[in-house]
């Protein structure tokens, strides 16, 4: 959970109106998987809701994906954790077949700062043949 201090009265653009010294306390694991901000596919694992019609990369508000922050107090370390994940994606899925070891576990998180998957998650990597493409 993340919590703010309002500094000053506001209204919110749903009309919620919030007076200085109130504390705000939101839920960004909640929120990532809320029917009512992402439609009902909300908690399916697909990369492609981030592609637009083009196949392009597509941003989203950084206030509706709340990982990294927004405003102000936005992560520094956005830009550089987006790079490491597209070059070890590229790498690694250009070099090799992931699948689960058991695809019919069900995988729950631990309850802490990361939220790391209870068990760790197991998967089989097999080398791709033929040519790959860095």
């Amino acid at each position: 959970m993340n919590v703010r201090m309002c500094f000053s009265d506001d209204t919110w653009p749903d009309g919620f109106s919030v007076k200085k010294g109130d504390m705000v306390v939101y839920q960004p694991y909640a929120m990532g998987r809320m029917k009512f901000i992402w439609g009902d596919d909300a908690e399916e694992f697909r990369p492609e809701r981030w592609l637009d019609e083009n196949g392009l990369f597509q941003d989203e508000s950084p206030y509706k994906f709340i990982a990294f922050s927004a405003g102000p107090r936005i992560c520094i370390g956005k830009d550089h954790a987006y790079m490491q994940m597209k070059i070890f994606s590229v790498v690694l899925l250009s070099s090799y077949i992931f699948k689960l070891t058991d695809e019919t576990k069900v995988v729950t998180y631990k309850t802490m700062v990361t939220l790391p998957i209870d068990g760790g998650l197991h998967v089989h990597a097999s080398p791709r043949l033929g040519p790959t493409r860095p």
